[in-house]
């Protein structure tokens, strides 16, 4: 009787997703040339605002000092990249790839969502490419820096001992090191600002694809949860319970 009533419990859910997603096509469908012209819209905003983002990030935000040199190599090249993923995009511009998707509500909320979450891990991808150049690019710069301090203070790991030994430098590796340590710490600061700019753009993505998600799997999750409890709560025969009881 416990199965029967989860059997139905999860068919009652399939049969909610599919209700809710006949209504969506019903609102959706007749508007789909305004709603394909209004994705698109909403696409080339997204570009002009991380373009625009990166503008306010060459004018030196917030009163911050920026290295300008590395401030506008690191503009260049992430507006490249906004370009590539712009032109990338023109090619998903087809009628039949969008009614693909939009016919995908036919078999059900989750399905629909699944195909809007995979979709936008193509339509986000510029955002995790950023932070992960970013991310790199900082890392890069601060391991160096702690390596280049060590080296100026006379300090180099042993990896063989796991320790610091001591070194002796002479003039022109002590200039070096030094030079190349400074040069490290002024460019650091305009790393990290990409740095924070870039990872929390691509913790929002994070976010939104995560309620995507939800709506892609709600039905399985729900049931699962629903599965656990019962186990938890209510899967322990009545009769082990007693058994299990100490005797008075």
């Amino acid at each position: 009787m416990l199965i029967a009533s989860r059997t139905f419990s999860f068919t009652r859910l399939l049969a909610l997703d599919v209700a809710i997603s006949l209504y969506i096509w019903n609102v959706w469908a007749p508007d789909w040339n305004y709603n394909v012209d209004s994705f698109w819209k909403q696409t080339s905003h997204v570009a002009d605002n991380l373009n625009g983002t990166i503008n306010w990030l060459r004018d030196n935000p917030a009163g911050l000092k920026l290295n300008t040199p590395v401030n506008e190599t690191l503009a260049w090249f992430f507006s490249y990249h906004i370009y590539l993923w712009t032109t990338f995009i023109g090619f998903l511009r087809y009628d039949v790839f969008y009614r693909y998707v939009t016919n995908s509500l036919v078999f059900g909320l989750s399905t629909f969502s699944s195909m809007i979450y995979d979709l936008s891990q193509i339509f986000f991808l510029h955002f995790n490419c950023f932070d992960a150049y970013a991310t790199k690019l900082c890392y890069l710069c601060y391991y160096t820096l702690t390596v280049l301090w060590s080296l100026v203070r006379g300090k180099k790991h042993n990896p063989l001992r796991e320790r610091m030994d001591t070194i002796t430098l002479d003039t022109r590796q002590q200039f070096l090191a030094t030079s190349l340590f400074v040069i490290l710490l002024f460019i650091l600061p305009t790393v990290f600002v990409y740095f924070v700019v870039f990872r929390s753009l691509r913790l929002a993505v994070s976010a939104i694809q995560t309620v995507i998600y939800f709506f892609g799997t709600w039905p399985f999750q729900i049931f699962a949860l629903q599965k656990y409890v019962v186990r938890k709560y209510y899967g322990k025969p009545i009769a082990e319970e007693t058994s299990d009881s100490p005797a008075t």
